[in-house]
């Protein structure tokens, strides 16, 4: 056999025996962002803690936006910009609400879709009813409807300024979310109380009900220096639930666990009245 003939299928063996390099993997996407604004200490927190998780885009609203809930900015434009946070995490700041963040998020400022949206930390509990209201809530529940799995993250009030180890939970949370996966619509609300990480991890992880509790508010009257009346809202936590609630569960030191889903019809109304005959209008 000539020489090159030889040469030549030698390299021939060694092209087909060689694996093919395969393309590297895609990285995993986190969105992040919140209702306390840009610059809250709980943002930072838990942006850090998902670093090593995959790659983290934060988009929060310039200001405290605490309270809107799902409202959307649709009636003043929407200025971003960007700003640095501490130990370097860029991030941008958007004056829009917490859903309006995501939306703009999704919709403008990143080139591919996340794989996950984090919002919180939040200073101060959502938990029950409170979800309705909470514009940390409200982020999540936007990214749900747009079919990515996201979680909703707070703090009792009372930790404040002690974001690390909560933060350290919700990143737990979020591998769980990244193994498991969550079905299309479904985020998680995850409230954490007050402790150390050990203290924490001692307690653990309990996927728990959402309570019926709203919370105890009443309304103080006030007079400003010009006489004018006015009243400032006093709200206090949710307490006393049963067993297995997401109130229950903080009041005991676990770190609550409540998948919601985003939509509102319900099945079993439905059922009962969609055999209603059509009933004609008046005067018809």
């Amino acid at each position: 056999m000539p020489a090159f003939v030889a040469a030549l299928l030698a390299a021939a063996a060694l092209w087909v025996a060689t694996p093919l390099a395969q393309a590297p993997a895609a990285p995993y996407r986190i969105l992040v962002t919140n209702d306390d604004g840009v610059r809250a200490p709980g943002i930072l927190a838990v942006a850090q803690a998902l670093e090593g998780l995959g790659e983290v885009t934060i988009v929060a609203p310039a200001e405290n936006q605490s309270g809107k809930g799902h409202s959307i900015t649709i009636a003043d434009p929407i200025y971003v910009e960007t700003v640095q946070l501490a130990g370097g995490l860029r991030a941008y700041a958007a004056a829009a609400t917490p859903a309006s963040c995501v939306k703009v998020a999704l919709g403008a400022l990143m080139k591919d879709k996340p794989d996950l949206v984090v919002s919180g930390i939040n200073r101060g509990y959502n938990l029950g009813m409170v979800t309705y209201v909470s514009g940390t809530v409200g982020a999540a529940r936007e990214a749900a409807l747009q079919g990515i799995p996201a979680i909703a993250a707070s703090l009792a009030v009372e930790a404040h300024p002690g974001y690390e180890p909560a933060a350290q939970m919700v990143r737990r949370v979020a591998d769980l979310v990244k193994a498991r996966g969550l079905d299309r619509g479904v985020f998680l609300n995850v409230n954490v109380p007050a402790g150390t990480r050990e203290a924490l991890e001692a307690k653990g992880l309990m996927v728990t009900r959402q309570s019926a509790q709203s919370g105890a508010e009443r309304f103080e009257e006030q007079k400003s220096p010009s006489g004018r009346r006015y009243f400032w809202s006093i709200w206090h936590e949710p307490t006393g639930d049963p067993e297995g609630t997401d109130v229950w569960a903080v009041e005991h030191g676990y770190v609550a666990i409540t998948p919601l889903h985003a939509g509102e019809f319900d099945q079993a109304t439905f059922d009962r009245w969609k055999g209603l005959t059509p009933t004609p209008s008046p005067g018809r």
